[in-house]
């Protein structure tokens, strides 16, 4: 059972495309932002949906509706 989280616009970004599988390299050339700002966002978002790891977190990710072609 997930909880109501409230996403920042660039945190819903970064989670639609880490759950295409892509690296936090392809995701910052994708988003034209820096890696260590999408480490950054990662680090927030396996946070604020308590994931134990990237790949609990692309799951979670598609669990919430996220397909990896947004």
């Amino acid at each position: 059972e997930f909880r109501r989280v409230l996403f920042r616009s660039r945190e819903k970004e970064v989670l639609a495309v880490l759950a295409s599988g892509a690296t936090n390299t392809a995701i910052a050339a994708r988003m034209g932002i820096s890696e260590k700002t999408v480490r950054n966002h990662v680090s927030a978002l396996l946070n604020k949906l308590e994931a134990s790891n990237r790949a609990h977190l692309v799951a979670i990710a598609r669990d919430c509706g996220f397909s990896g072609s947004e």
